[in-house]
């Protein structure tokens, strides 16, 4: 008997020792999809609008573009969010594993995706037989994310996936001091910002200088916002409860301050209609906060007591958060081609549309055709090399189905946020 009950004891030992080293799966986190979707759309959408009408003259316009720039911080805060998500709590986690695993599904897709901008480009200049001695050129490109206007944003990707390591080690030493550190970080963006939008370098400064938008440094506090937001992501979700006239207000607030400033700075300081500098005004970070949480506030509240209930909305929202990193490389492309046609010494689809419909009409243009090229190059040889994401069947309907946001695959759900 006794001996019975010391193996059964052993076993026991040995159930409860595997559930404690046994990895938790993490719950997946819907939200994250639905901000994800709203982000790269609206991302696509600016790009449209600034292509289809004069930014240089147009203050709608910039003014639009203005606060739609919450976007791209909201994908550096999506990438902090998601990362941390994932490895905070990991007590093996190193940073060479981590970059093995991250980095090639950012790197193969950059440099592919800036040697087919580079050659677009090049024809489009009518220079296709200068590109066997224009190669220096391309590297220069490719070292600053030049060779596409959206290829920056995959430039400082990888700057933040070789920094992540630190985040997390900076994370976990200022435990129960996060909101100071946000607080000393929100400080630094405040420098950042008024130095980017006011300071004159001087000229051996200035020809590196202007690639400031292409390092990390002005998004350090979003990336740390979305880091701090995912080990804390049960607090902030319970305090977001009943907030949400209180979070409208602050957003309209906000969008207020940062238009204001910028009409006014145009109207009485002379500034110019479009500025290259108007992502970092100072006064337009209170609204990025702010605007990046309410979309979270909304998303989490969908995903909390919505999406069960909204079947096919939920459909959409996770084929395209899977699908948005590589819409985000193609789109451009796509835009290019639909805009080159010439007519009247003007883009065909403006001439033959006119405003404000030609917008629209590129727009939805320029998303199906991302969609359609992302299925396509999904379910070719080499799709992780081109896309960032594995490659699919052909003839697979269940291909995006149940990956979990903490799944160890090297996040191909996740790998960008992305935008």
């Amino acid at each position: 008997m006794s001996t019975t009950l010391v193996s059964r004891a052993n076993e026991s030992t040995a159930v409860a020792d595997a559930s404690v080293t046994r990895p938790t799966r993490r719950p997946y986190l819907h939200q994250v999809d639905l901000i994800r979707t709203v982000t790269f759309s609206l991302v696509i959408f600016v790009h449209c609008l600034t292509q289809t009408t004069n930014e240089f003259t147009s203050m709608p316009v910039n003014t639009t573009s203005l606060l739609l720039h919450f976007t791209r911080n909201t994908f550096f805060a999506l990438t902090g969010f998601v990362l941390m998500y994932q490895n905070f709590d990991k007590q093996d986690f190193s940073a060479p594993t981590f970059w093995k695993r991250r980095i090639k599904l950012v790197i193969y897709p950059y440099v592919i995706w800036s040697a087919v901008y580079w050659v677009v480009n090049m024809w489009l200049a009518g220079k296709v037989t200068e590109i066997p001695t224009s190669l220096t050129n391309f590297f220069y490109q490719l070292g600053w994310g030049l060779s596409g206007f959206q290829m920056y944003f995959l430039f400082v990707m990888l700057q933040v996936y070789l920094i992540f390591p630190l985040v997390v080690w900076l994370l976990r030493a200022t435990t129960g001091h996060h909101l100071a550190l946000l607080g000393v970080s929100l400080v630094l963006q405040f420098a950042v910002a008024a130095t980017i939008t006011h300071w004159n370098p001087p000229a051996t400064v200035a020809a590196h200088w202007w690639h400031n938008y292409a390092t990390f440094v002005p998004y350090q506090f979003f990336i740390l916002y979305g880091a701090v937001a995912a080990v804390h992501r049960k607090q902030i979700g319970a305090w977001l409860q009943g907030k949400g006239w209180w979070l409208f207000g602050a957003l309209l607030v906000t969008a207020a301050i940062a238009v204001g400033s910028y009409i006014g700075g145009v109207w009485f300081a002379g500034k110019p209609v479009h500025d290259n500098n108007s992502a970092f005004y100072p006064t337009l970070v209170p609204f990025l906060v702010v605007a990046m949480t309410c979309l979270y506030a909304v998303a989490l509240h969908w995903a909390e007591n919505r999406r069960e209930f909204t079947p096919r909305f939920a459909r959409a929202v996770k084929y395209a958060s899977n699908r948005s990193f590589p819409v985000f490389l193609v789109h451009v492309l796509v835009l290019t081609m639909i805009m080159y046609p010439q007519r009247n010494g003007t883009s065909w689809v403006l001439d033959a549309i006119g405003q404000p419909w030609a917008t629209i009409v590129v727009y939805v243009g320029t998303l199906a055709g991302s969609l359609l090229l992302v299925e396509i190059l999904r379910r070719l040889p080499g799709a992780l090399y081109l896309t960032g994401r594995p490659r699919v069947p052909f003839r697979s309907p269940r291909a995006d189905s149940a990956p979990t946001l903490a799944d160890d695959a090297p996040s191909r759900r996740e790998g960008v946020s992305v935008s």
